[in-house]
């Protein structure tokens, strides 16, 4: 039976709201996401307490995600709130009008717990092993030290973009006192902890502010995808954005592209803190990540369900294996593809000089290539190609995804179908295209090899010797797919690799 969970983040900036589906062979998927800026922490720097209209504000929002959530028949609901409410003397108060105005039963949740579901959240959607993890606000910064992948320290600061903003005026235009004064702020919370300076690993920013700074730089590059998750901007980027946007007015700001107008008066004090973040760890990179506080609290809810967690091994192997559930593909087809493939991969490594990381991709499109058959059997790898293009998969860089994609596509034999899709060639420089055609290859004798998809070919032995690429083939009975497969294959595997291609027989292995 299908579980649907709502999960509701509740910030001292916005609230947020996702629905999950977990189907009965184990696939997840998000069916529904909403955003909506409420303040909740407007004034509460000066006051101490939530005032009135924020309330207010937040109340009528999380009613309409009550209404959401009775339409989309949710069964189970997860909901925190996080800095703003557990800082204002008030904010249990608040619960209490919000439980009874939307009947949705609120968690308020410590610093410490934030983090740990960021941390979640961003460890299995993320492949660094090593990294200074920020989850930045509206009224306060987590952060999380991450050695091997393990959170080795976690520290909740309660100071956040709307409040620095409101402490130290940067609604609109702000001097260079100003600023320097903010930093300095800020800089003596972050000095404080001791274990901060000088790191020299990668920055993983995931909130509002770091989403921003994400889809402001990709446009100032003309990135061709909009998608943020795991995007990567180098100090140097940041560096010229944040210059810019310090010389600017409100009304200035709230032109520039990528910049949510919403967010466009409390920029300056997010950007001050994720400044301070670079100078003192001397960073050379920050990564954005789009998953968080909400992300964490359903993999933990996942995890608890499937005993598996809290942070998975390989964050690709299981979203990819993930889209095959979610895509009800043929399991014990796709498998066998990738196994036929890594045999390919270890008996010709000499001749095709793939890396570690290609074979893997080459996993990947393996596990997916068949996909496409959900939307339309006929031109499915075209479809294929474009689900793995778009497919929440997890610990890819976008280049790779896109490599990924293409390679999947060319299952059945290359096509300029859609390999000439501009979005490719945007991505993918003259190398990517070499080592795309050599998986392709791979991935097509593969499903040649397999194309009953019963397993006839049990197992495959590839060898190099004398200028011959040799494919010893362990089968019940001759396969006769194998030799049409040397005929159709023979040019392009000549063309990729300089080698002859030739088939052989072998008992079963036993």
């Amino acid at each position: 039976m299908t579980e649907r969970i709502a999960i509701i983040d509740l910030g001292s900036n916005s609230a947020r709201l996702i629905v999950m589906h977990i189907y009965e062979n184990g696939a997840y998927n998000l069916v529904y996401n909403q955003k909506e800026t409420v303040r909740l922490s407007e004034g509460l720097e000066e006051s101490g307490l939530l005032q009135p209209a924020a309330m207010q504000r937040a109340i009528d929002t999380l009613k309409i995600f009550a209404h959401m959530i009775e339409l989309l028949a949710v069964d189970q609901i997860l909901a925190v709130a996080t800095a703003a409410v557990r800082n204002a003397a008030n904010g249990t108060e608040f619960i209490q009008q919000v439980r009874q105005a939307s009947g949705i039963e609120f968690q308020i949740i410590n610093g410490e717990t934030e983090a740990t579901l960021g941390y979640l959240g961003v460890m299995n959607t993320i492949a660094v092993d090593n990294a200074v993890l920020f989850d930045l606000g509206g009224g306060s910064i987590e952060l999380t030290l991450i050695r091997n992948r393990q959170a080795e320290k976690t520290v909740s600061i309660p100071v956040g973009s709307v409040t620095l903003t409101e402490r130290f005026g940067l609604h609109d235009k702000a001097d260079e006192e100003q600023l320097a004064n903010a930093y300095q702020y800020i800089k003596q919370h972050l000095s404080s902890l001791g274990w901060l300076d000088n790191l020299s690993v990668p920055l993983i920013g995931t909130g509002g502010t770091a989403r921003n700074i994400a889809k402001m730089d990709q446009r100032r590059k003309n990135h061709p995808l909009s998608r943020v998750h795991n995007y990567r901007l180098g100090w140097m980027s940041f560096d010229d954005l944040w210059k810019e946007l310090g010389k600017t007015n409100l009304q200035q700001r709230r032109k520039v592209p990528g910049l949510s107008s919403g967010r466009a008066d409390i920029i300056l004090g997010g950007l001050t803190i994720v400044k301070c973040l670079f100078d003192l760890t001397q960073s050379s990179q920050l990564i954005i990540s789009g998953c968080g506080v909400r992300e964490g609290l359903f993999f933990q809810h996942y995890f608890n369900r499937t005993g598996l967690g809290p942070v998975v091994d390989d964050i690709l192997e299981h979203s990819a294996r993930n889209m095959l559930l979610f895509y009800k593909g043929n399991a014990n087809h796709a498998h066998h593809i990738a196994k036929l493939t890594r045999a390919m991969c270890a008996g010709w490594n000499s001749l095709l000089n793939l890396s570690p990381r290609h074979e893997k991709l080459l996993a990947v499109a393996a596990l997916l290539h068949d996909i496409g058959i959900t939307i339309n059997y006929y031109d499915h790898p075209r479809h294929s190609a474009y689900m793995v293009e778009n497919a929440r998969l997890f610990g890819l860089t976008h280049r790779e995804q896109l490599l990924t994609a293409v390679v999947a596509g060319w299952h059945d034999g290359l096509t300029a179908k859609f390999s000439q899709h501009k979005i490719y060639h945007e991505f993918l420089d003259e190398s990517d295209w070499l080592t795309a055609r050599k998986l392709g290859l791979l991935l097509t004798i593969a499903e040649n090899l397999d194309i009953s998809q019963i397993g006839l070919v049990e197992e495959i032995e590839a060898s190099v010797s004398n200028d011959q690429a040799k494919l010893l083939l362990f089968a019940p009975e001759p396969v006769a797919m194998a030799q049409q497969t040397l005929g159709k294959l023979q040019k392009w595997f000549k063309k990729e690799t300089g080698c002859k291609l030739t088939i052989e027989y072998a008992h079963p292995l036993l």
